[in-house]
């Protein structure tokens, strides 16, 4: 039974308050100045980034049992956050969401089934938009997402993955700001991933069927009810090809379909956290792209790493693109969704180099870079929050009780912009982080000195949509302490688990995006995107492929 396998829970919490977000110097750009000065008997803000205090307090609890053939856990969530919007100077945001999650696997065989992991979650997130003490609009998103899958045996030459996943929410904006109807979003989803071996080389495949049902309710402000349904097929084949015992050379082609989202198809409204007017279309179809990708990669001794190519082509891709004009009632720039055919392609290279033991620890070299290229094919433009040129790299040093991580990232000015988009200067981000472990086990504490933006650059991230009112923070220092100061786990001696399969189902066979966003903002929930081997935190760049990219080690994943 699991219960005599192990037992152990998890519980944190915590407490955040800060005070306007200190910055370089202005917080308007140069640029916006020059363009849109402010009234003679108005100063421009600097050292401060107005309107951008936050208060935030949340904490989890976890319990997880652990057996010989499966496991189950459990999970609470909660966080409340009081914050400025730095579109807005006079508005403010009060957020709380409640997350229960539930996760577990199962290890033994049944049939033709090697092994089940599945997945459940339930979220109900409210914010409420204050101008000055009056409540404005409140925007509630409740709903939950449910997903299965399962690694099966080996059927003549194949190998793989299956799975089924379903997601059910609803959202609404209620108030005199909302800019969206009530809506609601129903879709179910069926993917497998396959592999065959011709003995070094390895030929991947996977698909995914994708039905979504979205809705709006009627509404005086934003027309009578609508409901609309997508059926998206996505497809990938891959294959790695081994030259020699070090060098591989990974290449894949992917056809790729996506539904629209609500905020796409019904958007009409005022959007604060943007500033910007946002207007939908009700007659938006599924967006398709096709594509490809060559990588080579190579291992030797104590250095290993890629560089790769990736190009894909849209049809209706969805974008957000601004038409030049301004609401004269709200004094912000109107941007619609609408469909174009696009390219976007590009180039990423990193590395990593062990340089050996020094003293009593070992250094490390991470190398990264990465291009991206975007263009609006029906006017032959750039399209919009394309990230520009990004060049890093860290050195690490690890030994037994401290370690610590200097890293730096150049980024370039992009000038390559669309419309009405002002460029961006680039920056240089230097960044150090040191960790001295105080003690280990099961309460470890380690006490550490991290500092951010240590040459004080004046950086704006070029996808954010206020990156000209938001700059990023000055030169910071953080000085903290963190470990486990309550857990308790029971456990007996066994074998360790069976592996769950041999596939990791890694990415998605779908496009998708993630927009930058001020660290005093919250960001949407990311949809996940891989573009080769490379995954981009929110924020870090605008990055618009198809997301067919290589899983764990392979050409070709889904999810």
């Amino acid at each position: 039974m699991w219960l005599s396998g192990g037992l152990a829970f998890h519980v944190d919490g915590f407490t955040r308050k800060t005070s306007d977000l200190r910055i370089p110097d202005y917080a308007r750009s140069a640029r916006l100045r020059e363009i849109d000065p402010l009234p003679p008997d108005e100063d421009e803000p600097r050292g401060r980034l107005p309107n951008s205090a936050s208060d935030s307090d949340g904490g989890a609890f976890g319990l997880a049992f652990n057996g010989k053939d499966g496991s189950l856990g459990a999970s609470v969530t909660g966080f409340d956050s009081d914050y400025g919007t730095v579109a807005e100077e006079t508005v403010t945001i009060r957020m709380k969401q409640t997350r229960v999650d539930v996760a577990g696997d199962w290890r033994a065989p049944i049939g033709p089934v090697t092994s089940l992991k599945f997945r459940f979650g339930h979220s109900d997130y409210e914010h409420t938009e204050f101008e000055g003490d009056e409540v404005g609009t409140v925007f509630k998103n409740k709903g939950w997402e449910a997903r299965v899958d399962a690694a099966h045996a080996k059927v003549g030459p194949f190998e793989g993955a299956f799975g089924l996943q379903a997601i059910d929410f609803d959202f609404s904006a209620l108030g005199d700001e909302g800019f969206l109807p009530k809506t609601s979003t129903r879709s179910w989803s069926a993917f497998a991933y396959e592999e065959v071996r011709f003995d070094a080389w390895r030929l991947q495949f996977g698909g995914r069927y994708d039905n979504a049902r979205v809705s709006a309710e009627a509404d005086d402000r934003f027309g009578p009810s609508d409901r609309r349904t997508f059926d998206a097929l996505s497809g990938s084949i891959g294959a790695i090809v081994p030259l020699g015992k070090e060098t591989s050379i990974v290449g894949s082609f992917v056809y790729s379909e996506r539904p629209p989202t609500y905020q796409e198809l019904y958007a009409d409204g005022a959007h604060v956290a943007t500033g910007l007017i946002e207007i939908g279309d009700r007659n938006l179809n599924v967006e398709k792209a096709a594509g490809f990708e060559l990588a080579l990669r190579r291992r030797f001794g104590a250095w290993s790493g890629s560089v790769g190519y990736f190009y894909n082509r849209f049809r209706d891709y969805i974008g957000l693109f601004d038409t030049g004009a301004v609401d004269p009632d709200e004094d912000l720039p109107i941007y619609v969704y609408r469909p174009v055919k696009a390219t976007i392609q590009g180039i990423e290279a990193e590395g990593t180099f062990s340089l050996g033991r020094v003293g009593p620890g070992r250094l490390d070299l991470d190398l990264r870079a990465d291009y991206l290229r975007g263009t609006n094919e029906d006017d032959n433009r750039p399209l919009p929050r394309i990230s520009p040129v990004r060049l890093g790299g860290g050195v690490i040093y690890d030994a037994d009780r401290w370690n610590a991580r200097l890293d730096v990232l150049r980024v370039q000015g992009q000038d390559r912009v669309a419309g009405d988009e002002l460029p961006t200067d680039g920056y240089t981000m230097l960044d150090l982080t040191l960790a001295w472990h105080l003690t280990q086990g099961r309460y470890g504490m380690t006490a550490f000195l991290r500092g951010t933006n240590l040459l004080d650059e004046d950086a704006r991230n070029h996808v954010s949509f206020v990156k000209d009112i938001a700059p990023m923070g000055k030169r910071g220092v953080t000085l903290g302490v963190r470990g486990n100061v309550l857990a308790w786990t029971r456990r007996r001696r066994e074998p360790a688990p069976r592996s769950a399969g041999p596939f990791r189902i890694a990415a998605s066979c779908r496009r998708s995006r993630e927009r930058g966003a001020p660290a005093t903002q919250p960001r949407d929930p990311p949809r996940g995107m891989t573009v080769g081997r490379r995954r981009f935190d929110a924020g870090t760049g605008s990055r618009r492929a198809v997301a067919c990219g290589q899983g764990a080690g392979g050409a070709v994943a889904i999810m």
